[in-house]
């Protein structure tokens, strides 16, 4: 099945289709990961990297582990302007989806890398920290994560929504998977949807593809530092979403609606991925967040949008 992006003619967000964008001043932001044609004009690095990533994905999940995968069918043949969508409960789900999706496509054709959105200080390290753990991320990053297209988020900056406007860019022209709760879960509920997510969607208009992960977290949970085995990871791949009803909405003038919009949109996703499975959705927590322990706060990860 050949899914066609979602394309919109005349102007997004005001301004039109065909018009630059002013770009950032050099510096402000990390450049956007390579798009490789070619593992043979890539680094020596890349095809190390990838090597490692796809053999330790694979022992972990179809040999010391079980993996079912439901709806390839609807994975999109594009490999342009397609966001993946799933909930997030582990720090191995990005290598799930990986394994899940597009391995060993993307062996061959490394333009189905997808670009992962991931918070600089937890796969990056903290560049104003001399901890050894943030030197070793350091390194990490700079010799693995960055050569599988990981993509830094600086989560707690001031920037707020303004550095979607790069990942927008990024969206247009390849594969990038996003959570839209922003970080993992803490009970097993899927959590509400993240502002960010909503406005890359609005901004640049792409396939969007909900996934349901389960058990992840039985495998390598919050809090969990060695990975369980003999579990099932159920991967389940949702059809492409129709937002068009709220797309083709104009953008509130007033900030505050601007963003509740934006959320709407995130949770139009967290609903779609909710009713994936055993068509029994998980209940949108309502509640008011409980205080975060100061260690608790430190360790959320992987929360991109705001």
């Amino acid at each position: 099945m050949r899914v066609v992006p979602q394309v919109t003619s005349g102007s997004l967000n005001g301004q039109p289709a065909d018009t630059p964008k002013p770009k950032a001043a050099a510096g402000d932001n990390p450049p956007s990961p390579e798009k490789y044609t070619s593992l043979l004009k890539a680094s020596a690095g890349v095809g190390i990297a990838l090597g490692i990533a796809t053999i330790g994905s694979f022992l972990l999940f179809r040999l010391l582990n079980r993996m079912k995968v439901e709806g390839l069918e609807n994975i999109p043949e594009s490999h342009e302007n397609v966001l993946y969508c799933p909930n997030h409960s582990s720090i191995l789900d990005n290598f799930a989806l990986g394994v899940g999706l597009y391995i060993p496509r993307m062996l061959f054709r490394p333009e189905y890398i997808p670009i992962n959105l991931a918070d600089r200080k937890n796969f990056f390290g903290d560049p104003s920290s001399r901890r050894f753990k943030d030197r070793v991320l350091r390194v990490l990053g700079e010799y693995f994560f960055k050569n599988l297209r990981t993509f830094p988020v600086d989560r707690r900056s001031a920037g707020g929504l303004e550095q979607v406007d790069q990942w927008v860019e990024m969206l247009r022209q390849n594969i990038v998977i996003v959570f839209p709760e922003g970080t993992r879960s803490r009970t097993g509920e899927i959590g509400r949807g993240r502002a960010g997510v909503g406005k890359l969607i609005y901004d640049a208009r792409p396939t969007v593809i909900p996934v349901r992960l389960m058990g992840t977290d039985e495998v390598l949970g919050v809090g969990k530092l060695i990975p369980s085995f003999f579990r099932t990871v159920r991967i389940i791949i949702g059809k492409p979403l129709d937002l068009s009803d709220l797309l083709d909405q104009p953008l509130p003038e007033d900030e505050r609606a601007r963003i509740d919009f934006y959320r709407a949109i995130s949770n139009r996703v967290i609903e779609a991925i909710r009713a994936l499975g055993d068509g029994r959705p998980l209940p949108m927590d309502a509640q008011p967040e409980a205080p975060k322990l100061p260690a608790e706060a430190a360790s959320e990860d992987e929360a991109g949008p705001v």
